[in-house]
């Protein structure tokens, strides 16, 4: 749902979305392409912008949705100022919707005439500050003013999951982005037959740390255990999006530091993990995780609980992911059982018939049909 859609013209297979999941094409409003679900109460939590291009400000409005009928439940609505490009991706705690604002400007007449595509028409500062919004659930129950709180120089991309810390009170969150740096052309290196991995920096999971008493931030560092781990689309396991997990799970490209493809998997523990720095270029053994081989690339995974397991054990789950052999030409879905080692490899691969593109951003859902796809 990260697009725009004509209010009321909803296509057949989305008959069912309420007319706020759906916001006006005219006044340019959107839908984030990363709602979460609350694992407390089921609710599905999400927000959509519009731009004010006067005062270069983003109106957001956050709305959960009953999971039962998907109506909704309750919603709120905030400005975010000086914010000329909405954030990618948020973060959900019990009472708190988590916002990072990376430090992007756009170039409007570039965009609005045409001479260049949205990506192309950002500028980026890779060493300017950046601030975090936390704005209250709408069914928080402990509501309160929205803050701002100015952290480190970072560049956010996806959010693993978000969680109060019940011992110091502090909202923490991880996520994973790139650190500071010279860049000024967003994702330029991006473009062309493949990407210039030798200039772009490589994506690591950082862990953030804020105080709310004193709206300010407490630690900005690279998450435990995850020192020279390159790799993107970090989660956990669902029932733990907004509370403190012991591991993340993310597609990974190498344990050394550098800039390559995704071609593996990764768990790594962010709690008891080691927190010793490591030089560019030196292994991180510490990590456990699987490689496929030369040639394979791997997408972003998915966390299925078992069925009659216990959600409040994070081992008793698979990894899902979509990987392709380039070389054969064909994709197959990689699973692997959680109780396990990634290092023992997957216990299964579902083979297709040919090649899925590199896609992103998909769920699980239990079909009682059993019916197959055309790729199967």
């Amino acid at each position: 749902m990260g697009g725009l859609l004509p209010s009321g013209k909803l296509p057949v297979t989305m008959g069912a979305i309420p007319q706020d999941f759906v916001p006006d094409f005219i006044g340019g409003a959107a839908h984030t392409a990363h709602p979460n679900i609350c694992p407390d109460s089921g609710n599905l939590v999400g927000w959509h912008w519009s731009q004010l291009f006067d005062s270069k400000a983003l109106q957001v409005t956050f709305t959960e949705w009953s999971a039962k009928d998907f109506s909704s439940v309750a919603s709120n609505t905030f400005q975010i100022p000086n914010c000329e490009l909405a954030p990618h991706d948020m973060a959900l705690t019990e009472n708190c919707i988590m916002l990072k604002v990376n430090s992007l400007k756009m170039n409007q007449w570039n965009f609005l005439s045409g001479l260049k595509g949205p990506a192309a028409s950002l500028e980026m500062d890779g060493r300017s500050n950046v601030f975090v919004h936390v704005f209250p659930r709408p069914t928080a129950k402990v509501q309160f003013d929205p803050y701002a709180v100015e952290i480190p120089p970072c560049f956010s991309i996806h959010f693993s999951h978000a969680y109060e810390d019940e011992e110091t009170g502090n909202v923490v969150c991880m996520f994973s982005g790139w650190p500071p740096s010279d860049a000024k052309d967003f994702l330029g290196a991006w473009g062309g037959f493949a990407p210039l991995f030798s200039i772009i920096p490589p994506t690591l999971i950082w862990k953030l740390e804020i105080d709310p008493v004193e709206k300010k931030c407490v630690d900005l560092s690279v998450a435990p255990g995850a020192a020279n781990v390159c790799a993107e689309h970090p989660l956990v396991h669902p029932k733990f999006n907004t509370k403190r997990a012991k591991y993340v799970y993310a597609v990974a490209s190498n344990v050394i530091g550098d800039s390559t493809a995704p071609c593996g998997y990764c768990k790594i523990s962010v709690v008891d993990g080691d927190e010793n720095h490591l030089v560019q270029g030196q292994r991180n053994d510490n990590v456990d995780a699987w490689w496929f081989g030369t040639r394979y690339f791997a997408g972003e995974p998915l966390i299925v609980p078992k069925f009659g397991g216990d959600p409040n054990k994070e081992e008793e789950a698979y990894l899902l992911g979509m990987v392709q052999d380039s070389v054969k030409d064909r994709s197959a879905i990689a699973i692997f059982d959680l109780e396990r080692d990634l290092r023992e490899g997957p216990v299964g691969m579902m083979w297709l018939k040919s090649s899925v593109p590199h896609g992103l951003h998909g769920c699980f859902a239990q079909d009682d049909n059993g019916s197959s796809s055309v790729f199967c």
